[in-house]
């Protein structure tokens, strides 16, 4: 990594974030998530664990895809957007909530996909029912390390889009904190990604790093006459 990430005055209530590349720092702002991308995204992840549990209902699977853009003015393409599953941390509690999620793969593992996919989804249902979640942040997987992981080891500031069929879009500004094995996030993450994606055989996969992005502006892009508009 070509640069250093600062938090302040930590990543409980941050109100900054600098980057640091040696000769040159930028901070910026971190901000909350708005209101009602919260409202959005938490509505439907509950609609579609019910759909999955029943078959029937509401739901939008636009909230779980963001479409992260970043940079890289000295690569060949400089400009790189990717598909991304996305998620939230809990606010708490993460080291516990991690072995229940690691339970429940290890019972999975050992009881069968099918036999477990009714306790596995509840799990989930009671994670966006019931756990308080970071209100700074997002979070992604990086699986491959390509083109977004080389950028953002060399500018962790991003964009993610998140646009719904519905009529519904909003652009999350951000900065990528990496974090690989051995941080709880990582192991929260990782484990939230394989309770729904388990290993066909052998043991779990290790990935590169996941991305903890933290907010640092949000804009309406949802088509009409506000489009465009920041939020908060």
């Amino acid at each position: 990594m070509i640069y250093r990430l600062l938090l302040r005055p930590n990543k409980y209530a941050p109100i900054e974030a600098e980057i640091n590349w040696g000769v040159r720092t930028v901070t910026l702002p971190v901000k909350s998530l708005p209101q009602t991308f919260i409202e959005w995204q938490i509505k439907y992840r509950r609609a579609n664990i019910q759909y999955f549990l029943t078959g029937e209902g509401d739901h939008d699977f636009a909230v779980h895809v963001g479409y992260m853009g970043t940079v890289n003015p000295e690569g060949s393409d400089p400009l790189n957007i990717a598909a991304k599953g996305v998620g939230f941390l809990p606010r708490r509690d993460i080291g516990e909530l991690t072995k229940e999620i690691e339970s429940l793969i290890e019972e999975a593992l050992g009881k069968g996909e099918k036999e477990t996919r009714e306790r596995r989804l509840s799990f989930l249902l009671k994670f966006y029912e019931e756990v308080e979640l970071d209100p700074h942040s997002f979070t992604t997987i990086e699986i491959y390390a390509k083109t977004t992981w080389h950028n953002v080891m060399h500018d962790p500031r991003c964009s993610v889009l998140f646009s719904s069929y519905r009529n519904t879009s909003f652009l999350i500004n951000g900065v990528a904190e990496v974090l690989g094995p051995g941080t709880p996030e990582y192991r929260f993450v990782t484990a939230l990604h394989d309770l729904f994606h388990l290993p066909r055989s052998g043991p779990r996969r290790q990935y590169h790093a996941v991305y903890r992005i933290w907010v640092t502006g949000a804009y309406n892009k949802t088509p009409g006459p506000r489009a465009g508009e920041k939020i908060g």
